[in-house]
């Protein structure tokens, strides 16, 4: 009995350590001997420092969701450059885990840039899908629809549990998958991946989506 209390003990003391451990552990952006990183958790690593590329420390700030931050030079998300954004007009446009954003030229989700999405007209609806004057966007993906769905359009997401889920996929292994969308490649600016969301749904006045499909 005396031997089995004390394995309870020690097990809540290795808990009570763990948790000391990671409580401790800032993640985010963290700067330290004057040099600014991302610091994650790791289960297996603890906490790992990722440099940040490009960066110019003199003018790094964090801004007010702290997913996000700029220099005088770039933004970033999570520690990585955001693709074709500008610190000039480039605001936030989320306080939670979705990296939604706008600068004065375009509309952003995390780390890459919503295709062809106006940023004057540019509003989040519930991710995966967000909205301009011209279409629904699925994560970075434009859906193609017509005037008429666009404003119909609303987010149903079904799956409660699913429909947060995120898929990024590099622009070759997504056209691999989906040759339909070979118009991507015909872009002005240069797109490295397709971000989306398979497992939300929306739905318009006649029409059904999951993702970026539409369900027949």
């Amino acid at each position: 009995m005396i031997i089995f209390k004390m394995k309870i003990a020690l097990s809540l003391l290795i808990i009570l350590c763990i948790l000391y451990f990671y409580r401790g552990c800032k993640t985010g952006y963290v700067k330290n001997n004057g040099d600014w990183s991302w610091v994650t958790i790791d289960e297996s690593q603890g906490k790992k420092l990722h440099w940040i590329e490009g960066i110019d420390q003199n003018t790094f700030t964090v801004l007010k969701n702290k997913s996000f931050a700029l220099d005088q030079n770039q933004v970033y998300f999570k520690g990585k450059k955001i693709n074709h954004a500008s610190p000039e007009g480039f605001e936030p446009l989320t306080d939670d885990e979705y990296g939604y954003a706008k600068d004065n030229n375009h509309a952003f989700f995390n780390e890459e840039v919503i295709i062809n999405a106006d940023p004057l007209t540019f509003e989040v609806l519930k991710f995966p899908y967000s909205k301009d004057k011209n279409d629904i966007y699925c994560g970075t993906l434009p859906m193609k629809l017509g005037h008429e769905d666009v404003l119909s359009f609303k987010v149903t997401n079904d799956d409660k549990l699913m429909a947060g889920m995120i898929s990024t996929t590099a622009l070759t292994h997504f056209l691999e998958l989906h040759p339909e969308y070979k118009w991507l490649r015909e872009q002005e600016i240069v797109i490295q991946k397709v971000i989306t969301g398979n497992t939300g749904t929306g739905q318009t006045a006649n029409k059904k989506f999951q993702g970026f499909k539409e369900l027949k």
